[in-house]
């Protein structure tokens, strides 16, 4: 007897049994948070985030899973929705699709003494926050012993404490599983009446933002009320108990003994009473998540904007501007002086944004042989 079209089509549709199998055994999972939000968010009470694992909560709630294969289709480490996705945004190869390329830095002073580089992602939000664009922002917090989580932040003061980068991951679209969760004070303060209305600003890694884009390509709640989506250039990111166990390894001091850490070519650790060491990259090797092996994404394609410091003069960062939305921002903040410019001369646009494309290929050529 044949088969119904129906029952071929339930056939083929993978769950997350299949994501368990495929990405998440075989260390490819890169930590993003997307499935347990979106199922979280559904209240189907199926699956959580352990050691930076997405995983089942318990044997019995194996039986509450409805077998939707969202959290499959999600999946930024599967191969789902990858045509749509690039025909969307434009991108036809590694890098993406570029209107433009900017590199400036922030004019705010007490950004710049905590900021990475030019502190544009900080000024960004800072920016947005202002001029009531957002509501909210998703960013990363480090803890006493420099481990980030993510946090859904409601205003401008909790800025300065997210600012800088992180070298071990940060799985940013979990906090949207507690949507529902913010209170009613919040929503009333933001003078709106639900969360569906609330405006967020995502800051992630390339892996995270598409993930976030192919939640909103599905128009899967709770990715809708994500606005902006700002990029960070990512080369590889490490597992945080093994980055920390090589560096106290290397420079005999704890995390909760370290100030801040940060990459020029070497690995750089800075201690709370002023000491400074140089790591070797190449030391830090077996902290390397795998799925950063098989990632191909440096400059966070996906997303409105992206930012990095690959390209730009040292104090400064790179931002690649990849959609209408983007330039508006980054326009708005050059003509308010949140941010200004690198003064060093480009003789002609074209030819130097052409360089700079070949730079990031480069980088990801770089990438791909590790």
């Amino acid at each position: 007897m044949n088969e119904s079209k129906t029952e071929k089509k339930k056939k083929i549709i993978k769950v997350f049994v299949s994501l368990n199998r495929e990405i998440i055994k075989t260390e490819l999972c890169c930590a993003c948070g997307a499935c347990v939000a979106y199922c979280d968010g559904q209240d189907f009470n199926v699956i959580k985030m352990e050691d930076f694992t997405p995983q089942y909560k318990s044997n019995e709630t194996k039986r509450n899973c409805t077998l939707c294969g969202m959290c499959y289709s999600i999946c930024p480490q599967t191969d789902t929705l990858r045509e749509e996705l690039n025909e969307s945004l434009k991108i036809n190869n590694e890098i993406g699709h570029i209107d433009n390329l900017v590199i400036a830095k922030t004019t705010n002073s007490s950004i710049e003494k905590v900021a990475q580089d030019g502190g544009i992602v900080t000024t960004t939000l800072q920016y947005l926050f202002d001029e009531n664009r957002i509501d909210a922002a998703i960013v990363s917090f480090y803890d006493k012993d420099l481990k980030p989580s993510p946090k859904i932040i409601f205003n401008k003061e909790a800025l300065l404490k997210s600012a800088g980068t992180r070298y071990s991951i940060s799985p940013q679209i979990l906090p949207l599983k507690d949507l529902n969760k913010i209170s009613q004070e919040i929503l009333m303060d933001k003078g709106i009446n639900e969360v569906d209305q609330l405006r967020v600003a995502f800051v992630g890694t390339p892996c995270q933002a598409k993930a976030v884009r192919k939640m909103q390509f599905l128009n899967l709640k709770p990715a809708h009320v994500i606005k902006y989506i700002i990029g960070l250039f990512c080369f590889e990111n490490f597992h945080y108990d093994k980055l920390y166990e090589l560096l106290e390894k290397e420079t005999n001091f704890k995390p909760s003994d370290m100030k801040r850490t940060f990459i020029d070519k070497k690995f750089f650790v800075q201690t709370k009473d002023d000491k400074e060491f140089e790591v070797l990259l190449k030391n830090l090797d077996p902290a390397v998540r795998k799925n950063c092996l098989n990632c191909d994404d440096f400059t966070a394609k996906y997303s409105d904007i992206s930012v990095g410091s690959v390209g730009a003069s040292k104090g400064y960062s790179m931002i690649v501007i990849r959609n209408k939305k983007g330039q508006e921002i980054i326009d708005d903040l050059l003509n308010n002086n949140y941010i200004e410019k690198s003064s060093s001369p480009i003789e002609d646009i074209n030819e130097w944004i052409e360089k700079k494309k070949s730079l990031f290929k480069r980088m990801i050529s770089i990438k791909k042989k590790k």
